[in-house]
């Protein structure tokens, strides 16, 4: 990993002064290179200029061959080694943050340097720790009707574990995928949507035992967002615009009903005392889980999602709804960012679903989205569509530097960032290269990507005790 010295300047382009221009929906330069000379004082997130390091990953001839990640992980990352989550509840992050790293073109010395750090917080396994894949004397062999009562239970990992290893073992791994997921993909939504983070990232990487452990973890925190019996609308369905998509965001996040209910129900039990954090107590009372949550609720974010036309909404349209509103929000946002990382993840799965399933996955998928939306109080939705034609926008795209500046900028971040930063700008950079004309065309898609790219690059997160008012 390699620093800029001060003799560099002339040559580096500051991502602050080009994303606060960006955010504060300011005409940009053509030449990036010189569009800011002071920062605004009340501007803190630290320098990060971006840089055209060998380490950066500047095509996809620098990355590390896929296979070495798989065996790395699965040697060394895998929960042959740690725990699926730490701390009770939170998720281990660790498979995504790898292969983030190596999608962005990260040296394998940066890899082991990130993993070494990010390890320390995790729950790691002790000597004695039997291998529930490869023969484990001990592990509890679980009948399907047994594995069916554990949906949801967060109990007996492990066991799930050694289950879906067989089914992938038996049926490999796009079989059991195409097998269980129809089954799973309604309980996206559990522990903040990390199961289908960690199974859509194991299967882009590939490997049984990954894709194994990414099966058992979506089983194990299920919770239900299943689309409810409801009489279909009168009026013609709407198709997903930047209006239409604003006016529904708008509609659920400044509804009094649903924020009074969430702050209501997370207060007593049994919300109150499910040992989890207020994020994932917050969509528990907009999910559909019998015991926990508001029904009226519930059933209120569904006649929203109802109205819309997802015939041909996919894994493309996600990811430009979803990018297109972390960058209209005022902050960068935390909870948002993961229906982005949750989004690519379920697009790397769709095409294993049945037309019918694709559809009833991707509703489930914009039904949660509005409910992080809620939970997040995210409601400072700027003024001004970023992506407004005009003369200027080729101007605009052309101003924001390039995706090999953006992976080198993430890579050359000094110390140890967040992981959801590389797996932001991994996922924007992935979703730039699609050309199909969806929610966005190709080159709005290129100002939102790059623009969320540095977003996430140069703006601390809002923290989630500090909503938006």
């Amino acid at each position: 990993m390699s620093y800029r010295t001060k003799s560099d300047h002339q040559n580096q382009v500051d991502v602050r002064c080009i994303a606060e221009k960006i955010l504060l929906m300011a005409p940009l330069s053509v030449n990036h290179f010189s569009i800011c000379k002071s920062k605004p004082a009340n501007f803190t997130a630290p320098t990060m200029p971006v840089t055209t390091t060998p380490n950066a990953g500047l095509d996809n001839t620098s990355k590390l061959p896929s296979e070495q990640i798989r065996q790395t992980l699965t040697r060394d990352y895998s929960t042959l080694r740690f725990r699926i989550e730490y701390g009770g509840y939170l998720s281990n992050h660790l498979l995504h943050a790898v292969v983030a790293l190596h999608e962005l073109g990260a040296s394998e010395q940066k890899i082991v340097g990130y993993a070494a750090h990010y390890t320390q917080k995790l729950e790691s396994e002790g000597p004695d720790h039997e291998d529930v894949i490869e023969g484990a004397s001990t592990v509890e062999i679980l009948s399907d009707e047994e594995v069916q009562a554990l949906l949801g239970k967060r109990q007996k990992y492990d066991a799930l574990l050694a289950y879906y290893a067989r089914e992938v073992k038996k049926l490999g791994v796009d079989g059991a995928v195409c097998k269980h997921l129809p089954y799973l993909f309604s309980g996206l939504a559990g522990a903040l949507l990390h199961g289908i983070i960690q199974l859509g990232y194991a299967y882009h990487i590939g490997g049984d035992r990954l894709v194994a452990e990414g099966l058992a973890y979506q089983h194990h925190c299920y919770l239900p967002f299943d689309e409810p019996s409801m009489s279909p609308g009168k009026e013609p369905l709407r198709h997903f615009t930047r209006q239409t998509v604003l006016e529904v965001a708008d509609a659920v996040t400044s509804n009094e009903f649903l924020r009074s209910e969430q702050d209501r129900l997370m207060n007593v039990s049994p919300i109150k005392d499910l040992g989890v954090g207020e994020i994932q107590r917050g969509l528990n009372v907009l999910s559909g889980h019998s015991e926990r949550n508001s029904p009226k609720a519930f059933a209120l974010i569904w006649r929203q999602i109802n109205e819309f036309d997802f015939s041909t909404f996919n894994g493309t349209f996600a990811l430009d709804i979803v990018l297109w509103l972390y960058v209209m929000l005022e902050h960068n946002d935390f909870v948002v960012l993961h229906a982005a990382t949750s989004a690519w993840s379920l697009q790397q799965l769709e095409h294993l679903l049945s037309p019918s399933d694709k559809a009833k996955a991707w509703r489930v998928w914009f039904h949660v989205t509005l409910s992080a939306l809620v939970t997040a109080r995210a409601r400072d939705f700027r003024q001004q569509d970023i992506c407004t034609e005009s003369p200027d926008l080729e101007v605009r795209v052309a101003a924001l530097p390039l995706w090999s500046e953006l992976r080198a900028t993430a890579l050359d971040l000094p110390g140890f960032p967040d992981e959801h930063v590389y797996k932001m700008v991994q996922v924007a950079g992935d979703h730039a290269q699609s050309k199909q004309s969806a929610f966005l065309t190709p080159l709005e898609r290129e100002l939102v990507t790059r623009t969320a790219a540095l977003t996430v690059i140069a703006i601390p997160f809002k923290p989630y005790s500090q909503p938006p008012q």
